[in-house]
């Protein structure tokens, strides 16, 4: 849920709620107070039923991990500080990714995938390949409010083997991200209003939950969004180590990184932030700051 549970006379904004076939972008929706709230409290029951899945005994880690309702953290350590990336400041100029930086999670990227088994690969190419696929799996974990118990078996068995492979790359992984996210506001909003709308509905504070799979990129010139939406699409900048990369090592303008469903945040600010293209032009996009408030 994008907002607290308090009352608010124009709803409650769910960022992670609308259909999108797009992976490059989600799409917020209006909910009204009563289903904010059910949404709200079945989420929260099931990350209660997580911790008590953890607390029993005599089952093995990876009985534990298939009866969860929300995939489970594996962070890899950081051997250094400067190795963490956290949240720019509004006043920065966001650049592109350097080459060094590409090429460690590359590496790292590498390394995770010949520990893949074929069919936790197929399904994560599958998922980000195939927006149609994208579409069915998103859509019936919002559905779900994020818990994977209650889909249909095959789904389950598809959404918990991408959920292992995302678990591979964060175990492969020893550096933080800071990665961007499209997310286009209702089409009912003012589109001359969008910095004020987003400074309203994501006050520094604010819970968001994305209950989803995101893709996401490590450098925001790449999420410039589609024609038509601009006015109405602000950019998640979002600081984590959760993930896997997919993107490419250099040479290639592709910084993708596909974040696990059931993430939970809080809202370090919004502002309009601006940012450096490779070719050296400049543009501007409204920022909705994100810090990850990752758990078991």
């Amino acid at each position: 849920m994008g907002r607290s549970r308090s009352a608010d006379p124009d709803g409650y904004l769910d960022a992670d709620r609308g259909s999108s076939s797009d992976p490059t972008s989600k799409r917020a929706e209006l909910l009204g107070a009563a289903t904010a709230s059910e949404r709200a409290g079945t989420r929260d029951g099931a990350r209660e039923l997580d911790v008590a899945v953890e607390s029993m005994p005599g089952l093995t880690r990876q009985q534990r991990d298939r009866e969860r309702a929300m995939p489970r953290p594996t962070l890899g350590l950081v051997p250094h500080p400067a190795m963490e990336r956290t949240l720019p400041a509004p006043d920065a100029v966001r650049t592109p990714l350097s080459s060094r930086q590409r090429k460690a999670r590359s590496i790292a990227k590498h390394t995770a995938q010949e520990r893949l088994p074929a069919t936790q690969y197929t399904a994560t190419v599958n998922l980000v390949g195939q927006r149609e696929q994208w579409r069915r799996i998103n859509d019936a974990l919002s559905e779900a409010t994020g818990d994977v118990q209650v889909l249909e078996d095959d789904q389950r068995r598809e959404v918990q083997r991408v959920d292992r492979a995302i678990q591979t790359f964060e175990r492969a992984n020893n550096r933080g991200h800071v990665v961007y996210s499209n997310v286009e506001m209702p089409a009912t909003m003012n589109s001359a209003h969008l910095e004020a709308f987003v400074r309203k509905h994501f006050a520094a504070g604010t819970v968001v939950h994305f209950d989803r799979f995101t893709m996401t990129n490590h450098t925001l010139h790449e999420t410039e969004p589609r024609p038509g939406v601009q006015e109405r699409t602000a950019v998640f900048e979002i600081q984590t180590r959760r993930g896997a990369y997919l993107g490419a090592s250099d040479g290639r303008d592709d910084t993708s990184h596909l974040l696990p469903r059931g993430m939970r945040f809080t809202v370090a600010g919004a502002h309009p932030a601006s940012y450096r293209r490779p070719d050296g032009t400049h543009g501007t996009r409204t920022v909705i700051q994100l810090i990850d408030t990752a758990t078991t």
